[in-house]
């Protein structure tokens, strides 16, 4: 059992979750984009940001839902994927990679889900509505939705305040014990897929942590635009830098944030 887990050790094991889901895809003519950070660390370091320790993908609508089923093969010898469809205590919306337990003890990587070690997180990439008062109304329902969906988790912990009294109050009224958290997420899986790529302007994905910010004209995702990542190439959004810009500022390529918003950032806070 491997001690003194750094950063760099998870990041290398998320690698090669990545590098075994990517073979599926392409088996299967399946197409994924990296998101967020990752597409942050691809522009800026060719990898991994140096301080992040996790990795997330986006999966076009129609690729999301064969590669939930593909996810039921016995498709990697060391990873599997956990999705609501098929575990009903999955505890989250979009299905995540996880290393299998067995290998846990053997990478020495400390636990940061129920479900063991988690390393790679799959959103769904949805089309949204076209005009400025049809996406209020979309929001303020995926935004219920998701408020609705951290109700079931009995947890408030990194929430912020403003949505943990509104959980609190939630929770005074018994709201929580009228829906199963596996009602909330087929809800929100109706509403994210009622708008289809092909026929929207606007797509994202909506269910990630910067919620509406997470939505783009579509020509900003593109068919893609293949990057270095580490040892591999995987796709970005083709406009990566109006990508970036909006979600983490017109001065990323040359700021960084604080030390202790680079240890916030981190998912697994026992590594160096």
């Amino acid at each position: 059992m491997k001690t003194n887990i750094t950063t760099r050790d998870i990041q290398l094991l998320e690698l090669e979750a990545l590098i075994e889901l990517k073979k599926l895809c392409d088996d299967n003519g399946l197409k994924f984009y990296l998101r967020g950070g990752s597409v942050m660390g691809a522009v800026k370091y060719k990898g991994f940001v140096p301080w992040d320790d996790d990795v997330d993908i986006a999966v076009p609508r129609k690729d999301f839902e064969k590669l939930i089923e593909l996810s039921q093969t016995d498709w990697s010898r060391k990873f599997e994927i956990i999705s609501y469809h098929y575990q009903e205590d999955a505890g989250c919306y979009f299905p995540r990679v996880f290393l299998k337990k067995q290998f846990i003890k053997e990478y020495g990587v400390p636990e940061n889900n129920r479900h063991g070690v988690s390393v790679i997180d799959i959103l769904p990439l949805d089309g949204a509505p076209d005009s400025n008062f049809k996406q209020k109304i979309y929001f303020a329902h995926v935004y219920f939705l998701r408020i609705m969906g951290s109700l079931t988790t009995k947890n408030l912990t990194g929430h912020k305040l403003h949505r943990r009294i509104l959980l609190r109050f939630l929770y005074l009224f018994g709201i929580d014990k009228k829906y199963s958290q596996t009602d909330i997420y087929e809800k929100l899986d109706r509403l994210y897929s009622s708008h289809s790529i092909e026929d929207s302007k606007f797509i994202g994905t909506i269910t990630g942590s910067l919620y509406t910010k997470e939505i783009f004209p579509k020509e900003v995702w593109g068919d893609g635009e293949l990057l270095d990542f580490e040892t591999e190439k995987f796709l970005v959004p083709t406009q990566f830098d109006s990508y970036l810009k909006k979600l983490y500022g017109d001065d990323y390529l040359t700021s960084e944030p604080s030390d202790k918003a680079k240890n916030w950032k981190k998912h697994i806070k026992e590594v160096e």
